[in-house]
């Protein structure tokens, strides 16, 4: 038995930067193209210097605005930067010119900022085409005007173009198909210095590869297909989120456990309480049943998840106090736990709370 650690709670996340790593070569492996790899949202709650620094043999990254440029460029981060959402007024362009971050241009609003500003070198942007996803970006007939007038200004270098997949998770969509023929085709209509359309369920499923491919979620090991597991993609796991047991009893048939009584035992059962709840992260509408591991054996979730615990059923374990617990990880993927609480795995790494302390290995 492992004692608790008295000093502060024993959840934290263990990422392994290795994993992050064979998961970059599984990409090149893939494609030729250069790799923009995605690391914002703190690097999808991984961390997002570490992060960086392990995926340094990509080509460029992209994140969300100027707060996560500021923090790379001051860990010393020297690859190219792109900005895929941000929101910038005349002080954020000239900071992007100071950072050398390319933003993306994805609204008409921008137009008349970056016409008007005189930078004292060109700034290099990307545009956004809107091919189907019906979020950031210009419609198919405006974009070649778009890029046109970009290239005009002043302040504008280099142009490139981008678009992004809304159903690439799904290998069969037709839709993809669809999308990409709009964006090549558009492509051809303007002399851009780069393109890229895909994004990891792409890259996994071989579309768009002849451009800049831009993975996220398959980085940290984490399949982006419905249909296939992170180990049928070769991919590893970068996080596990783990535990420990800080109280085991036995409690009689007919007793209520948790909140709201909604789990009932049927029998007289071992109760493990775990030192982790949403609080730290973890998903509080998971499903009684949702595996948890406790020294590396199934122990199912039961009742609902508390802020900062939550119940497992220990069956026939012999299990005790300070036993370790991975509410996800390698060996208990998290797509399977963010599945029992109608989710998605994005979601779970990136939702794992500041309070958890991230070690790296």
């Amino acid at each position: 038995m492992t004692p608790p650690n008295n000093n502060h709670r024993p959840v934290q996340a263990r990422i392994d930067l290795a994993a992050l790593q064979h998961n970059l070569q599984v990409v090149r492996n893939l494609s030729a193209s250069p790799v923009m790899a995605i690391i914002k949202a703190d690097g999808y709650g991984h961390g997002m210097e570490q992060v960086a620094d392990a995926l340094s043999g990509a080509d460029q990254f992209g994140v969300s605005g100027l707060d996560d440029a500021r923090r790379l460029r001051g860990h010393g981060v020297s690859l190219p930067l792109t900005l895929l959402s941000a929101n910038f007024d005349r002080a954020g362009l000239d900071e992007l010119q100071q950072l050398e971050a390319r933003p993306v241009i994805y609204d008409a609003a921008h137009l008349p900022l970056l016409n008007d500003w005189s930078p004292t070198k060109p700034l290099n942007v990307w545009l956004k085409l809107d091919a189907g996803m019906g979020r950031l970006g210009f419609l198919p007939q405006a974009v070649t005007g778009v890029a046109r007038r970009l290239a005009d200004m002043s302040g504008i270098g280099s142009v490139s173009l981008m678009a992004h997949f809304a159903n690439a998770d799904h290998p069969r969509h037709p839709g993809t198909a669809l999308q990409l023929e709009l964006f090549e085709q558009l492509a051809g209509e303007f002399d851009y210095a780069e393109l890229s359309v895909a994004n990891s369920g792409a890259v996994v499923t071989g579309i768009g590869l002849d451009h800049t491919v831009r993975p996220g979620i398959m980085l940290y090991g984490i399949s982006p297909l419905i249909e296939a597991s992170a180990a049928e993609l070769n991919l590893r796991a970068a996080m596990t989120f783990s535990s420990q047991l800080i109280s085991v009893r036995s409690l009689s048939s007919g007793t209520a456990v948790g909140y709201g009584g909604t789990h009932v035992l049927a029998r007289e059962s071992r109760i493990g309480i775990v030192a982790c709840g949403y609080g730290d992260g973890y998903p509080r509408h998971a499903i009684s049943g949702t595996p948890v591991l406790v020294n590396g054996e199934i122990a199912p979730l039961i009742g609902r998840v508390s802020m900062d615990m939550l119940a497992v059923d220990l069956g026939d374990q012999p299990a005790e106090v300070g036993d370790k617990v991975v509410l996800w990880g390698p060996d208990n993927p998290v797509e399977k736990i963010a599945e029992c609480a109608s989710t998605i795995a994005y979601e779970l790494v990136c939702g794992v709370t500041n309070r958890v302390p991230r070690t790296y290995q």
